[in-house]
């Protein structure tokens, strides 16, 4: 944790999300968070409803609302992965 008990931690923005960058703002963003901060606490600040059709990886692992945020983590908010080719299956 940082001074003032606050975690910080660093998140980059992928495709449609690039709209939520501040004007002017490129690449990752830091945000400072309370203590014992989750996933959807982020999302409520940066303004994503939990219920967002969103994918979020923390420190390259997917993660879910409560998934916990430690400081200095890396944060990615990126599109659901969309279908696919056919390999392998029957016309």
């Amino acid at each position: 944790m940082t001074a003032g008990g606050t975690v910080t931690v660093r998140v980059t923005f992928f495709a449609g999300f690039r709209r939520l960058l501040p004007p002017g703002a490129v690449g990752p963003q830091r945000y400072a968070l309370p203590p014992r901060a989750r996933v959807t606490d982020l999302l409520d600040i940066i303004g994503i409803d939990a219920a967002a059709d969103a994918t979020v990886a923390v420190n390259g692992e997917i993660a879910t609302p409560d998934t916990p945020l430690p400081d200095s983590a890396e944060v990615m908010i990126l599109s659901p992965m969309e279908g696919g080719g056919t390999h392998g299956e029957a016309p």
